[in-house]
């Protein structure tokens, strides 16, 4: 064989493999376009079922300003008026169970962190809310949601790690711990507020992962330097206040919050942590009063759209990019809510 005809069969070789890659790109593009498709025309079946019944009524557990936030954007895009009442997690879940137990279901969604994982699991076992994944919702029906942030039953939309306040006129940054054991340091002694972890189970998983890597060793030494408060709030007051050093754990929409209003706060990233991590979960379609409405407004906060305006604050982590979060962050774990009694007795409560 000459040259030539090697370079002749080199080149039918190139241009038959040109040709088919070129076949791949248009088959993929082909394959987008029909989801693209496919999603959006179950998505405005779903637009115009929501439409008709024109309101919902939600149970959530993120700050005010998230819920009027993600309230504003997504009736600003659809025309559907919500009402929601913001719950710390503890209380979320006992009115909405004794409502359940009544029969009567205001919420046709919930936004929960602190033992979400428990909570929605019972809720499915007793009937009162159905699995996520089962109910068609575009994004998870066209495999448009990150795959890792459907729990099957109720799906992950916000990730906010776990960080420590601190009042910026009492600590110097150099001084400021490396980890949450500097926190029992003898010189810190009434200078740690500490929220009521009865009142979230979000703290729950917190002070779980601390007592699972540092023993109960760490609640003997912490103990002499804790201050406790009711909740966050009065917390975060307190803390601007100079009425303590530290407040652990705190995310920072929180702090931002206190910041904002003049407080001399801040917020410490620590490498080991967990975090608040928010699930969104539907009441099931039969004894639900705004079923589509709260299937779109789940599909909207699970949209990168909407998933964006959810996780608009610094610290809070979009579910489409979560490449930053702290070297050793750590899901919460499942069933931590059954240690609540036993954490709060070792913090003092």
């Amino acid at each position: 064989m000459n040259s030539e005809h090697k370079r002749a069969i080199g080149r039918r070789g190139f241009n038959t493999l040109a040709l088919g890659a070129g076949a791949g790109v248009a088959l993929g593009s082909y394959e987008a376009r029909a989801q693209s498709a496919a999603y959006q025309a179950d998505l405005d079946a779903l637009v115009k079922a929501a439409k008709a019944e024109g309101e919902l009524v939600c149970y959530v557990s993120q700050t005010e300003n998230v819920a009027r936030r993600v309230h504003d954007a997504f009736t600003a895009k659809y025309g559907i008026k919500i009402s929601f009442a913001r719950f710390d997690s503890v209380p979320l879940q006992q009115r909405y169970s004794s409502e359940a137990q009544a029969g009567t279901f205001a919420a046709s969604l919930v936004t929960l962190a602190g033992g979400a994982d428990d909570f929605v699991k019972m809720c499915v076992e007793k009937g009162w809310m159905e699995p996520i994944s089962e109910l068609d919702v575009p994004m998870l029906k066209h495999k448009m949601f990150p795959e890792k942030m459907n729990r099957g039953r109720a799906a992950i939309i916000q990730i906010s790690p776990w960080m420590l306040a601190y009042n910026t006129d009492k600590v110097k940054k150099e001084d400021l711990p490396k980890t949450w054991m500097d926190l029992t340091h003898p010189r810190w002694k009434g200078e740690v507020l500490i929220s009521d972890p009865n009142i979230s189970d979000a703290y729950i998983d917190f002070f779980a992962l601390l007592q699972d890597r540092f023993g109960n060793a760490f609640f003997d030494a912490l103990r002499p330097n804790i201050r406790k408060q009711g909740g966050p709030v009065q917390a975060g007051q307190a803390l601007g206040a100079g009425e303590g050093s530290f407040h652990p754990p705190e995310v920072v929409a929180q702090v931002m919050g206190v910041k904002s209003k003049g407080g001399p706060v801040d917020a410490h990233m620590l490498d080991y942590t967990t975090g608040v991590q928010i699930q969104v979960m539907l009441t099931t379609r039969k004894l639900a009063k705004h079923h589509n409405a709260a299937k779109l407004l789940a599909n909207y906060m699970m949209s990168e759209e909407g998933n964006q305006v959810f996780n608009a604050d610094p610290g809070a982590f979009t579910v489409y990019d979560t490449s930053k979060l702290p070297k050793e962050y750590e899901p919460p774990k499942a069933g931590t809510s059954a240690r609540r009694a036993e954490i709060a007795k070792l913090l003092g409560f």
